[in-house]
């Protein structure tokens, strides 16, 4: 018996994909996002491996992307959110409100680009909630 080949998500791709893989099969989810096209780049700069998160017409993936310099510069995302891995992961713990974004951001502990953009990462960790 052979079992299909998967790609191994690595890193925060391996993390997230762990928590979101599930909204792939809630109605609510496909409903929400049935006509949005959105990648999103979540970059713990102290890591190898950064996480580009692919909403595409109510499905949802997440690709494990090297973090260097090279990489990086041939993606063309929507929105990116970089961090160090502590803050990162202290912020998706915490939840993702906009207080608590705008906080960081302004402190300069994270970069946040396509703000109106990452609003819709806020969406997706609300129907996980």
């Amino acid at each position: 018996m052979s079992f299909p080949k998967t790609k191994v998500k690595k890193g925060l791709a391996g993390l997230m994909w762990m928590q979101i893989k599930p909204l792939n099969y809630i109605d609510e989810f496909k409903k929400e996002f049935s006509d949005t096209s959105l990648n999103i780049l979540l970059n713990p700069k102290d890591q190898r491996y950064a996480a580009l998160l692919k909403i595409d017409k109510g499905t949802i993936d997440v690709e494990a992307v090297k973090n260097d310099k090279e990489t990086l510069k041939s993606l063309k995302p929507d929105g990116i959110f970089e961090a160090p891995m502590e803050i990162f992961l202290g912020v998706f713990g915490e939840g993702l409100s906009t207080g608590t974004l705008m906080k960081k951001w302004i402190t300069r502990k994270i970069k946040l680009r396509g703000l109106t953009k990452m609003m819709a990462l806020g969406k997706v960790f609300e129907l996980l909630g």
